[in-house]
């Protein structure tokens, strides 16, 4: 006995190609969706005028699915003897968050430094004044921590999670 196939409407045809692209569609916009939510911008003040910051790089918490930005550096002038006032979101304050920062000496010599860790919570703001009204500053970022940490021969450390970056305009 033979049994005779029979065609399958081209309405079915039409119904699963529709299907697979909206699958396809989907899976593509979930993927391309899928890295790190940014945690928002830091303000940094200087003199009168300010900027919103968005990441330079944004990560996971794990710090393992990062994200970065380098178009987002900002910049404003920076005189010297320049104060900064910055100010971060609510999910930085939420973790603990440092403030790094590069300036020139009197010599014009490269020098750099970090301000305290802040603990979750502490606080929002920080204001950054050198103590020499000769020294400029360069380069001020502001480092959010992950829950990762890093082995040293100086113990552990964790890992920098987000960062804003301002840089000195000429």
């Amino acid at each position: 006995m033979i049994t005779r196939l029979r065609a399958v409407p081209r309405w079915v045809w039409l119904a699963v190609v529709a299907i697979v692209v909206v699958v396809a569609v989907t899976v593509t916009v979930l993927v391309v969706t899928s890295g790190p939510d940014s945690p928002g911008d830091v303000t940094f003040a200087v003199a009168g005028a300010s900027i919103e910051a968005e990441p330079t790089v944004y990560c996971d918490l794990q710090v393992t699915d990062c994200t970065t930005e380098p178009s987002a550096v900002a910049g404003l002038p920076l005189p010297a003897g320049a104060t900064v006032d910055v100010t971060v979101p609510d999910a930085v304050l939420a973790t603990p968050w440092q403030v790094a920062f590069a300036y020139l000496d009197e010599n014009g010599a490269q020098q750099s430094g970090r301000s305290q860790v802040f603990a979750p919570g502490a606080r929002a703001t920080f204001r950054l004044t050198l103590p020499d009204d000769r020294w400029r500053l360069q380069r001020v970022e502001v480092q959010q921590f992950g829950a990762a940490q890093v082995a040293t021969a100086q113990g552990s450390l964790f890992s920098t999670r987000s960062t804003w970056v301002l840089t000195a305009l000429a």
